[in-house]
C-alpha cells in the first residue's frame, strides 16, 4: 500500500513538475541573479579529457528561472544516469544541487569518482564567480576531505566541468574529473 502511495504520489509530482516547465520560458525571473546559470540549458554531449563520449545531458528551467532540472544518460560503459535539480535561495543569494543515481556504476566507476560513492550528491553554497559557477560538495565525502565542483562557462560556448579533491584542508587539491561540454546540435 505504501509503495502504491509513494509511487501516486510521485506521479502527481511528476506532471505538475513537467507542466510547469512547460511554461517556464514565458515566466519572468524571481530574481535577475537566476540568469547567471542559464548557460547550462540545453542539450549536451559530455567529453573526458582525451574526447571519450561520457554522457548527453539535458538541462531545463523552471518556471521564473530559478531552478533548473538536469537529466544526465550514461553513454559510456559503466557511466551512470543521473537526475539532478539546482535551486536559487533568493534570501541566501546561492544555489543549491543535488543530484541522484538511478543506476550505480561498477566498482571501477566509483573508485575513480570518489565523490560519487553514493547514490546521491550535494551541493551547497553555489555562486558565480566570474564564469565559473562553483559550489562546495556537501555530501557523499570521505571524512577529512573537502571538495568543490564547479561549472565553467567557456567564451566558445562549451562548459567545462572540474571536480576538485583536498585532504588537508584545502592547501592542495587534486583533480578528481575535469570534463567537456559540447552543445548538440
Amino acid at each position: 500500500m505504501g509503495l502504491k502511495l509513494d509511487l501516486g504520489r510521485a506521479s502527481v509530482a511528476a506532471t505538475l513538475f513537467c507542466a510547469s516547465i512547460a511554461t517556464a520560458q514565458s515566466s519572468p525571473l524571481a530574481d535577475p541573479a537566476c540568469a547567471a546559470a542559464h548557460f547550462l540549458v540545453g542539450e549536451w554531449e559530455v567529453n573526458s579529457g582525451d574526447g571519450e563520449l561520457l554522457s548527453e545531458v539535458l538541462w531545463e528551467l523552471g518556471p521564473e528561472g530559478c531552478y533548473l532540472v538536469e537529466t544526465w544518460k550514461g553513454i559510456a560503459e559503466g557511466n551512470v544516469d543521473v537526475f539532478a535539480i539546482m535551486a536559487y535561495n533568493i534570501e541566501q543569494k546561492d544555489w543549491r544541487y543535488f543530484a541522484a543515481s538511478t543506476r550505480p556504476g561498477p566498482e571501477t566507476w566509483w573508485a575513480e569518482n570518489p565523490s560519487w560513492r553514493a547514490q546521491r550528491a550535494l551541493f551547497v553554497d553555489g555562486k558565480m564567480v566570474g564564469n565559473e559557477l562553483r559550489f562546495v560538495t556537501k555530501e557523499p565525502l570521505a571524512k577529512g576531505t573537502t571538495a568543490h565542483f564547479s561549472f565553467f562557462n567557456l567564451p566558445d560556448g562549451r562548459i567545462r566541468e572540474l571536480s576538485l579533491l583536498s585532504s588537508d584542508g584545502g592547501q592542495t587539491w587534486e583533480t578528481e574529473y575535469d570534463l567537456i561540454w559540447t552543445r548538440k546540435k
